[in-house]
């Protein structure tokens, strides 16, 4: 059952409902984005069901669905979730009775079922800022899954440079209003701060929507997350009970060393 805690959970919560709109026209618009076909490789790779954690809209979820796998979904915010059941009430019946969601915290959901993969697209672990409750979460992901299943997740590969700058404000993507086509979106990143020791910064996300070159709206999103590094997530898996057996750097399969992402795909002990 979801739970609200701490500041940082209400911060996180925030984040969710003030961006939520913007969030599927943000995805579509980055083309950094190569995740899907890999998650989807995954989930076809198992005889079972699946559950994603984190699924927000659905980006990764519906497509899974669509290819004929059983999947559940928990996500932290019933905004996110709201979007995700108006659209899978727009799919046909075959994929609709495929899918199961649900409102939860991923450090102690409790579900009443056993898993054969558990998936984590797109970095939901970062927004997990203590290493408690990252333990908290793999615990949680392992008592999930049966012997010998798996769990596949990703994050990025902390990129140190890119992180020293704070207060530089930088557009990263530009987006036509799915709502209005004479708007334009242009969605900023500002890193506010950074706690090296804890390995936490603190941004916000600028979304300005202009009509030709006026602007007519400015929003603004708190946006703060954890990072990881490589030996941290090895001792995580390992105090979980997860055996790790693939490791990448890319959704093009590099090797993890490449530096680019970090992506893992570990067994159930």
């Amino acid at each position: 059952m979801q739970t609200l805690n701490t500041q940082s959970d209400k911060i996180e919560q925030e984040y969710w409902h003030s961006s939520a709109r913007h969030y599927d026209a943000a995805c579509a618009a980055d083309t950094r984005l190569k995740d899907v076909s890999f998650y989807l490789d995954v989930a076809k790779s198992v005889i079972g069901k699946v559950l994603e954690v984190g699924c927000g809209t659905g980006r990764v979820l519906l497509p899974t669905a669509r290819e004929g796998v059983e999947i559940d979904g928990l996500d932290f915010s019933p905004v996110l979730l709201s979007i995700l059941e108006g659209k899978l009430s727009k799919e046909p019946a075959e994929v609709r009775k495929r899918v199961t969601l649900h409102c939860g915290d991923m450090r102690n959901f409790s579900l009443g079922k056993l898993y054969d993969l558990i998936t984590v697209p797109f970095r939901p672990l970062q927004h997990l800022f203590t290493v408690d409750d990252q333990l908290a979460a793999f615990r949680c992901f392992n008592a999930h899954l049966k012997n010998g299943s798996k769990i596949a997740f990703n994050i990025f590969y902390p990129n140190f440079q890119y992180l020293d700058e704070v207060g530089v404000e930088k557009v990263e993507l530009e987006w036509v209003d799915p709502q209005d086509s004479s708007i334009t979106v242009r969605r900023s990143f500002l890193r506010k701060s950074v706690d090296k020791l804890n390995q936490v910064f603190e941004g916000e996300f600028i979304f300005r929507s202009y009509r030709g070159e006026q602007l007519i709206q400015e929003e603004r999103s708190v946006l703060n997350m954890s990072y990881y590094t490589y030996p941290h997530v090895l001792l995580l898996l390992k105090n979980s009970g997860f055996q790790l057996i693939e490791e990448y750097g890319s959704y093009e399969k590099e090797p993890i060393s490449v530096c680019k992402e970090m992506i893992f795909i570990a067994e159930k002990e």
